[in-house]
C-alpha cells in the first residue's frame, strides 16, 4: 500500500512514543479524522484502542475515549525495525491486556467469562446471559475478536457451535470447525 507522506509521518510519530499512539494532527475535522483513522485501520496499520484522557484521542466509544496504537505492520510499512523488535511487542501485548478487557460486572465481562469455560459456550447460552438478540450476540463475538481475543467455534455432536475463547492471538485463532 502507498501511503502520503502524511500517514507516513502520523506513523513514524507513534513509533516514536512510548505508548505507540497516533496524535490527531492540529485543525483536522472530525470527518477527516475519521476517514483518516478508517484507512489506516482496513490497512491494518493502527487499531482502536481505549485510551485515557492523557492520551491521544481519535474520537469516542461506548466505554470512553478512542485512540489509535500502530500496530507491528504499521512499523514495519514505516521500515522501523527497531521498533518493530520483541521487545516493544512485549509491551503492546501488556497494554493490549489492559485494553481490551471490559468493564467488569458488564455484559461483555459475562460473555468472556462464559467462553472461558472449559466446556465453552454455545449461542443460546451468551443470549441467555445477556438478554441480547441472536445477531447482536454474535456481533459482540466479532467484537471480541476485533479487541484482539482469539476465539475458536467448534461442533458438537449434535452440530451445535461452541464457542470458546483461545490461546492463541486473534489473528491465529481463525475460526475452526471441528468435532467436539
Amino acid at each position: 500500500m502507498t501511503l502520503s507522506e502524511t500517514y507516513l509521518s502520523l506513523l513514524r510519530a507513534a513509533a516514536e512514543r512510548q505508548d505507540l499512539l497516533l496524535t490527531c494532527p492540529e485543525g483536522l475535522s472530525t470527518r477527516a479524522a475519521r476517514t483518516l483513522a478508517a484507512k489506516l485501520i482496513r490497512a491494518d496499520l493502527v487499531t482502536q484502542v481505549e485510551a485515557t484522557a492523557d492520551q491521544p484521542s481519535w474520537g469516542e466509544i461506548a466505554s470512553g475515549p478512542a485512540g489509535l496504537r500502530i500496530t507491528s505492520a504499521g512499523l514495519t510499512e514505516i521500515g522501523s525495525e527497531a521498533a518493530a523488535s520483541a521487545a516493544p511487542l512485549a509491551s503492546d501485548d501488556q497494554v493490549a491486556a489492559r485494553i481490551a478487557e471490559p468493564r467488569s460486572g458488564s455484559k461483555l465481562a459475562r460473555v468472556l467469562s462464559l467462553l472461558r469455560r472449559e466446556q465453552g459456550a454455545t449461542l443460546e447460552d451468551l443470549i441467555g446471559a445477556t438478554g441480547w438478540l441472536p445477531h447482536s450476540t454474535r456481533a459482540a463475538l466479532t467484537g471480541l475478536r476485533k479487541r484482539g481475543y482469539g476465539l475458536t467455534r467448534t461442533l458438537s455432536a449434535e452440530g451445535e457451535s461452541i464457542y470458546r475463547l483461545s490461546t492463541e492471538p486473534a489473528a491465529a485463532a481463525a475460526t475452526t470447525l471441528t468435532a467436539a
